[in-house]
């Protein structure tokens, strides 16, 4: 299988790039730097797709995990009386 294709099923999978390099080398015995190259490939012929892809992979802040994880909690609540 080529390359670009396995690099497109771990972003399927929201995968940063280190992840899927990893996941490559383990996997499928693909060195890192073929992994690399053909990362940066697609990122130079599809600019928007990774600026946003960039945004949902990266991990946020602490402090905005904790707003998240909140929630059920506040749902919860509502149940009480």
């Amino acid at each position: 299988m080529q390359v670009q294709n396995l690099i497109e099923r771990c972003i399927l999978f929201h995968m940063s790039q280190d992840q899927c390099v990893r996941a490559l080398a383990e996997h499928a015995g693909i060195k890192p730097l073929v992994t690399v190259t053909v990362w940066k490939e697609l990122q130079k012929e599809n600019k928007e797709f990774f600026r946003a892809y960039l945004q949902v992979t990266t991990p946020r802040p602490l402090f905005m995990s904790r707003c998240f994880q909140r929630r059920p909690n506040l749902a919860r609540r509502k149940h009480w009386k």
